[in-house]
């Protein structure tokens, strides 16, 4: 069995719905290969995904009042999630990179599961609301 720093294989499956001001809900749905690793005592998930032929490295960081998802690669995001709080994230794929405030309205983290719901804020406007599930079981590696 490897180490808690090398960390252990697990099957991601994400489901996300945004919803755009005036706008129909985007369901979104991806499945990959990750692992879990343990650091200083918090557990993170970290997977790739392939956004439109480009590779996208995800993080996240699995706390109850603390958690945060990074990616990294073709697109460059940072968005922190503590219930009842705005945070300062960031977004950015190319060039641009916008500064976000992220409002989290729940955050559920269990030994399997990954459940945020969130309202993105830019320069004082609501950008939309996101609903986000990322459940992760024991992979085959």
């Amino acid at each position: 069995m490897k180490s808690n720093m090398e960390g252990r294989n697990v099957d991601v499956r994400l489901q996300s719905a945004i919803r755009h001001v005036g706008q129909a809900a985007d369901k979104h749905e991806l499945t990959a290969s990750g692992s879990i690793i343990e650091k200083a005592g918090k557990a993170y998930l970290q997977f790739t995904e392939n956004v439109n032929g480009q590779q996208v490295r995800t993080t996240v960081k699995l706390d109850q009042k603390d958690a945060l998802i990074m990616r990294t690669g073709a697109v460059q995001m940072r968005l922190p999630f503590s219930i009842g709080d705005m945070r300062p994230g960031t977004y950015g794929s190319g060039p641009a990179t916008f500064d976000l405030l992220v409002k989290t309205t729940k955050l559920e983290v269990r030994p399997d599961e990954f459940i945020a719901h969130y309202e993105l804020h830019s320069e004082g406007t609501l950008l939309g609301t996101h609903e986000l599930t990322i459940t992760y079981t024991e992979g085959q590696q």
